[in-house]
């Protein structure tokens, strides 16, 4: 596996210590591949740019667990990076807070609360120019797009 993770890793894949197995007193570590929020397409298109040389137009480094706007990196607390790492996931679709509360905290905070608008609130801060990327879905939640505003009904 050590021979091959330099392109295994340049392919996007992440090992996942916790469920190496042993086979035969032999260690065989598990991988795996995130497609990202664009799937196999999106996925390829990150490929074909790296091959060609050409820019990245991926917002967030999930490695780095940074936003890279108009090519400054910006950090982003665990919270923040989980709460965008969700809906870039999700993009265009319409998460709740419910939702957010529930896969992001783990049920950890009150659902009255408004744990969520703060963290979507500094996000938006970080996100800058940017910010109408992460919209707001009246009385749900958030939706975030690429392109911003793709949809009359916003």
């Amino acid at each position: 596996m050590q021979a091959y993770a330099p392109a295994l890793s340049e392919l996007g894949f992440q090992l996942i210590p916790s469920a190496a197995t042993t086979l035969d007193n032999e260690l065989y570590p598990m991988a795996m591949l995130d497609f990202g929020p664009s799937s196999v397409d999106g996925w390829l298109a990150v490929l074909v740019a790296k091959e060609l040389g050409s820019p990245g137009s991926d917002l967030l480094d999930v490695e780095a667990r940074e936003l890279v706007i108009e090519e400054k990196r910006v950090s982003l607390t665990p919270l923040e990076f989980s709460v965008m790492s969700y809906l870039y996931e999700h993009e265009d679709c319409a998460v709740g807070r419910e939702t957010l509360l529930r896969d992001v905290w783990g049920h950890k905070y009150d659902a009255g609360s408004n744990v969520v608008d703060v963290v979507v609130r500094g996000l938006r801060k970080k996100l800058g120019s940017q910010a109408n990327l992460i919209e707001t879905v009246p009385g749900f939640g958030y939706r975030f797009r690429q392109v911003a505003g793709a949809t009359a009904a916003s």
